[in-house]
């Protein structure tokens, strides 16, 4: 009887240098931490050293602050819950405190602001915010290679109509620059406007806040009497229309009687007593407009919003940017990230290990 030799199993070894990314233990990452470690630290002090030192070239800015607190005494409910909904006590639509902020990024605010006179920390006057904005402008590091003196520059064109807004190139870079200057925000629960202004000079930062909190406040009782001017104005229209109506009635009237004093027929009476009844009505429709035109000019008042200041605005004494801390950690964060990734993708080729192995 023949016997067969037995078949070995065949054992396939695999590849030390295969690569599977579910095969990762954790003493595989303790030991890639380890190998790398020294780098990585010496790396981000390395960058957060760097920095720092670019934080000595950024300019000094300062920031100036004011808190203010909206009451509306238009209503005899006239809460804040009922500022935040919109409505006033008897239901009408008014301003929300959420639009605040949207009001001072406006175009008009913005023209408005370059338009300040402004006085830096030195007490040099400036007429503008636009003069002292271009008196501290510091040209690109690039713009010279750029620009062209021998191309002329291009002809701008302005639509001049009622209505509609029409700004140079140049003129909307500077209104958006008066703009980022200034921030606003609206605490929900506690109805209070912060704003803020932060500038290269402490002075001109709370100068420009106090123009802000003034546009502001002047919008919104703009915005919130207007209803009640525009009939302020129509019923003093009206006055004047009833009074010398009234002054006419009234002549007319008393220079009939003198003219008709000693007569006695009834067509005399008649006449007079219809010159009568028009100075009564004259005179009573002259009262009830006063009347109106006086409780008017009070639901101005009441309708006019009234803002308190919580916090005025204060100089800056101290500069809010740059935080040294703040750009040192991030660059260090930043020096570290870019520097794993340099080892996984360049030095261990993690990505082509992958791939090779995906393809085995």
């Amino acid at each position: 009887m023949i016997s067969h030799p037995e078949k070995k199993p065949v054992v396939t070894e695999s590849k030390e240098s295969s690569f599977n990314a579910s095969e990762i233990r954790f003493i595989d990452i303790i030991l890639f931490v380890g190998k790398y470690i020294k780098l990585l630290i010496l790396v981000a002090i390395v960058a957060v050293v760097a920095g720092v030192a670019y934080s000595f070239t950024l300019q000094k800015k300062y920031e100036a602050k004011v808190s203010l607190l909206p009451e509306y005494g238009t209503s005899r409910r006239g809460s804040f819950s009922l500022l935040g909904a919109g409505l006033n006590g008897d239901g009408a639509e008014k301003l929300q405190p959420d639009l605040y902020p949207t009001i001072m990024q406006s175009s008009p605010f913005g023209e408005y602001l370059l338009k300040q006179p402004v006085v830096d920390k030195d007490n040099k006057p400036y007429k503008t915010l636009m003069d002292f904005i271009r008196a501290h402008a510091k040209p690109g590091l690039l713009s010279g290679l750029f620009s062209s003196s021998s191309k002329a520059p291009a002809k701008e064109v302005k639509l001049k109509r009622e209505g509609i807004l029409s700004y140079s190139l140049s003129e909307q870079s500077n209104i958006a620059g008066a703009i980022s200057l200034l921030s606003a925000e609206v605490d929900q629960k506690s109805g209070v406007i912060m704003i803020s202004a932060e500038t290269i000079d402490p002075f001109v930062s709370a100068i420009i806040v106090e123009a802000a909190q003034k546009y502001l406040v002047d919008y919104v009782e703009d915005y919130r009497s207007s209803k009640a001017s525009q009939r302020e104005g129509l019923l003093a229209d009206r006055v004047k229309e009833a009074k010398a109506r009234l002054r006419t009635a009234e002549y007319a009237l008393q220079s009939y009687r003198d003219q008709n004093r000693n007569i006695f027929s009834n067509t005399a009476k008649i006449e007079e007593q219809r010159l009568q009844a028009e100075y009564i009505l004259s005179e009573s429709l002259y009262s009830d407009l006063v009347r109106r035109y006086e409780q008017a000019k009070v639901t101005v008042k009441e309708e006019r919003p009234v803002f308190k200041v919580l916090e005025p605005v204060k100089v800056p004494l101290v500069k809010s940017s740059p935080k040294r801390l703040r750009i040192g950690l991030i660059w260090g964060f930043l020096g570290g990230f870019f520097t794993l990734l340099y080892i996984l993708l360049i030095k261990e080729k993690v990505i082509q290990k992958i791939v090779s192995s995906a393809n085995e």
